[in-house]
């Protein structure tokens, strides 16, 4: 602690509310408690501002947490998906899905019954005036 000269005797003292040697009043003690005071108080508002920063870092580190825990894990899912074979089924437009039942249509064309075979038409008739061979 700091020393101060006596205002009355002059010799050198520490903070107290009388002098040791000669017994005088000290003016200087309620100034080194007024300055103690105010650093005191200032620096209870650092405490308190200190800890408003530390809850907001606190939020902060959380939230940054959190994110790389969600994209950590989107990551090895992707990494996950793209180590797997793909099989890819290529199909031309108009074919029936090799699932699908034998009599069903191809996609997007409706479906037509086969129609039993029938037999040739007879030959049209000979045009009138026209000579036969067959006599």
């Amino acid at each position: 602690m700091a020393t101060y000269p006596c205002p009355s005797c002059g010799r050198e003292i520490e903070p107290a509310p009388q002098c040791p040697h000669c017994g005088a009043e000290q003016g200087r003690w309620a100034e080194e408690l007024t300055r103690i005071d105010r650093s005191i108080s200032e620096l209870k508002r650092d405490e308190v501002r200190i800890a408003k920063e530390l809850k907001l870092n606190a939020q902060a580190l959380q939230a940054a947490l959190f994110q790389r825990d969600i994209l950590s894990h989107a990551n090895q899912q992707r990494a996950q998906q793209a180590a797997k074979p793909r099989r890819v089924v290529r199909t031309r437009v108009g074919r029936r899905p090799p699932t699908a039942p034998p009599n069903a249509a191809p996609p997007g064309q409706p479906r037509v019954p086969r129609q039993p075979p029938t037999a040739a038409p007879p030959p049209p008739p000979p045009p009138p005036g026209a000579k036969s061979e067959a006599k």
